[in-house]
């Protein structure tokens, strides 16, 4: 099956993306160790992963893409988001640009056979700051503006714009405003595929950095053509449940024409001491109308983030087809 060029379909349909959900923690769920400074890249370091397919890993990272895929999920993600050059280099066995390529080339084609021909493959890619631990801070130290982001992002950048398999590339968790700046600041060359921009986002509504929405949107709209024709999405990820959809609208009122997307992790809350996961016994929305609100705002990919499952993609799912249909 041919799929439709995402951008085509972004821009021209109304059709509405159901994506996966928290594939990190999901692999956790299910017996894979991925408390480590390259999180769920982990499976795909060992060569018996690749060599041996009834590999207890390989079986586990294929049911995560399966379950999603019987939820619903028509669009996925690599599971790249910590596996950037230097954090590779830094913390694996694999040390020249070449081994750091073969690696790359391996998840994204073992994630194209694991999803299909007919869905669409985001190309993963985290933040600076996920590699120094602060994607949910957004504090890049005293001068932001002085990192050479691009330096940073070149080795995955330069490899998924060369993948045929890969339809769109998803800069994830991004909490800095002059990062955020430096994308929007690459034309067709430095990044050759559409892409979307999720931002990380407080509960109170703004960047981590303390940027708000209204300031993002008043900095795009100034760009006007000098932005790149292949940003396609802008949204959040990796955010509060309860406080997603005013996000999304606030996103929505500052740039009423911009193709949204959100993926807010499940409404558990991590206790950052004990390094576990909690019921939030004061999550105030269903699934059904958090996708209702980020459907009247404008959102054209909706998923999960940290700690959602399959079953809560169901929901997306579910909700996806019943306010879509409502709004056509």
């Amino acid at each position: 099956m041919v799929r439709i060029p995402i951008k085509k379909l972004v821009i021209e349909s109304k059709e509405i993306l159901v994506l996966d959900g928290g594939q990190g923690t999901e692999l956790e769920n299910r017996g894979i160790e991925v408390a480590n400074p390259v999180w769920s890249t982990i499976p795909f370091l060992s060569e018996s992963f690749w060599t041996d397919s009834s590999s207890k890993e390989r079986k586990i990272v294929e049911s995560v893409f399966d379950d999603f895929k019987k939820s619903g999920s028509n669009i996925l993600m690599t599971i790249t988001y910590q596996t950037s050059f230097t954090s590779i280099v830094e913390n694996t066995q694999f040390k020249t640009l070449a081994e750091y390529n073969t690696l790359l080339d391996r998840i994204v084609k073992f994630s194209r056979s694991c999803i299909g021909d007919e869905r669409y493959l985001i190309g993963s890619v985290g933040p600076w700051g996920a590699h120094v631990c602060c994607e949910f801070t957004g504090n890049y130290g005293l001068h932001p503006e002085s990192i050479d982001y691009y330096e940073y992002f070149k080795p995955q950048l330069d490899n998924f714009n060369g993948q045929d398999e890969i339809d769109l590339i998803g800069f994830e968790t991004v909490p800095n405003f002059h990062e955020l700046k430096a994308i929007l600041s690459w034309d067709e060359t430095k990044i050759a595929k559409p892409f979307y921009i999720g931002l990380s986002v407080h509960n109170n509504g703004v960047l981590r950095d303390g940027t708000t929405m209204e300031e993002i949107g008043e900095y795009i709209k100034g760009l006007g053509e000098k932005i790149s024709s292949n940003f396609l999405l802008l949204g959040v990820n990796c955010v509060s449940f309860n406080d997603s959809s005013d996000m999304v609208k606030s996103i929505h009122k500052a740039l009423p024409d911009m193709p949204l997307l959100a993926y807010p992790n499940s409404g558990e809350v991590y206790d950052t001491e004990k390094k576990i996961w909690f019921d939030n016994k004061d999550k105030l929305d269903s699934w059904d109308s958090v996708v209702r609100s980020y459907i009247d705002n404008g959102a054209r990919i909706i998923g999960g983030c940290c700690r959602t499952s399959p079953r809560d993609i169901a929901e997306v799912s579910a909700a996806v087809k019943k306010y879509n249909k409502v709004q056509e």
